[in-house]
Parts: C-alpha cells; sequence; structure tokens
C-alpha cells in the first residue's frame, strides 16, 4: 500500500515538473529583463534584448538570450561570471515583456494591441477585445507574423467545434466588416419619401377639383 502511494507521488511530482516546464516563458527580442549576482552590483542591472536576440553583458560582452528560459540564462550567466567572480550567484527576472503582442481589428469592440505572455486560444482573443460587434461575421482571418493567413469559420468556433486555433505573439486577428442597414438612413428616406408622396397626393387632388 505504502509503495503504491509512493510511486503515486512520485509520478505526480514528475508531471508537475514537466507542465511547470512547458509553461515557464521563453525570452524574445523586445522584452527587458533584470540580471542581478549577488554583492555584485558592477555586474547587475536591466538590458533590453535586441532584434537580434542579444545583449551587451559588462566585461562579459555580447550574450545570446533570446529562446531561453530564465533558468536556462542563470546557468549560462553563472559559467560566464565563473571567471571574474568566485561561485556567482545570478538571478533573472523579466522587467517587460514588450514582443508579445498580438493586434485585434476590424469588426470587434475594441480594436488595438495586446499584451500576451502565451500563445492565446482566439476564441479568449474575441473576449479580450469585448466580442464581435457583428455577430453574423462568418469568417475571422488569422494573420500570422510570417504573413500567411488562416480563415476561421465564425460558427464552428462559437459553437466550441473543429480545430483549436492559437495566436501567438505578432499575430493578427482581423474580423471582416459586416454588413448593416443604415436605420437611421431609412428612416430619413422613409420620411422624405412619404412627404413627397403627400404633397403629389394633395397636388393631384387640387388638380382633379
Amino acid at each position: 500500500m505504502k509503495k503504491t502511494i509512493f510511486t503515486g507521488l512520485m509520478l505526480l511530482l514528475i508531471v508537475l515538473s514537466g507542465y511547470s516546464q512547458i509553461q515557464e516563458y521563453v525570452l524574445q527580442p523586445g522584452d527587458v529583463i533584470s540580471i542581478h549576482v549577488v554583492e555584485h552590483p558592477e555586474f547587475s542591472g536591466r538590458h533590453k534584448i535586441r532584434p537580434d536576440g542579444r545583449i551587451n553583458y559588462p566585461v562579459v560582452g555580447e550574450v545570446d538570450v533570446s529562446s531561453l528560459t530564465c533558468a536556462q540564462l542563470v546557468k549560462i550567466m553563472q559559467g560566464k561570471l565563473s571567471s571574474y567572480v568566485n561561485n556567482p550567484v545570478v538571478s533573472v527576472s523579466i522587467e517587460a515583456y514588450y514582443a508579445n503582442k498580438i493586434f485585434v481589428i476590424g469588426d470587434v469592440q475594441r480594436s488595438g494591441e495586446y499584451q500576451i505572455y502565451e500563445p492565446i486560444e482566439l476564441i479568449k482573443a474575441i473576449a479580450m477585445c469585448g466580442g464581435l460587434r457583428n455577430k453574423r461575421v462568418k469568417i475571422i482571418k488569422i494573420i500570422r507574423a510570417d504573413g500567411s493567413v488562416v480563415d476561421v469559420q465564425t460558427k464552428s468556433l462559437l459553437a466550441g467545434e473543429g480545430e483549436r486555433y492559437l495566436l501567438y505573439p505578432g499575430d493578427t486577428m482581423y474580423v471582416p466588416e459586416g454588413f448593416r442597414i443604415p436605420w437611421g438612413m431609412m428612416t430619413t428616406i422613409l420620411s422624405a419619401t412619404h412627404i413627397t408622396l403627400t404633397i403629389v397626393l394633395t397636388i393631384t387632388t387640387l388638380a382633379g377639383k
């Protein structure tokens, strides 16, 4: 019995460990990170990751940090600093996620750019921008950062059917403008038409007399 419980706990820890690794954020160009070295302020500071994925670090020079997690960068910096600091204690934190944005345009309540920290489902992106202005729109377009376009059937999406669509940093969600009847203009036209018909009928009646 004890052996079964122990085995179950070990499996749970392995699963949770794997889940945390999957969820850990990967650094990207545009992010701002803070590297802190205990008792060594000369090696501590904030750095913005350049478009080439690198930062310029004191004494060490150019360091490629893009596509690394904070934990991975800590190990790399400890290795690089070991020639200058005895047993360096390094921590890395993210100050700003400038690179992780999606863009929402078209027939939605609030178009604009939105910060995300991981890939986001299309249905959640719709909720994030306040929803669709026209519920009858048939297709939503996802314009990927590389320029490719994916057409999503709105009916299937809202019904929770079919493929699960994700938006990644740099992607754009475009909702085409739907046709709306301009009721205000229609009312004005109908009122003018009614007045015109009344005048014509009055003149016709008077002429007949």
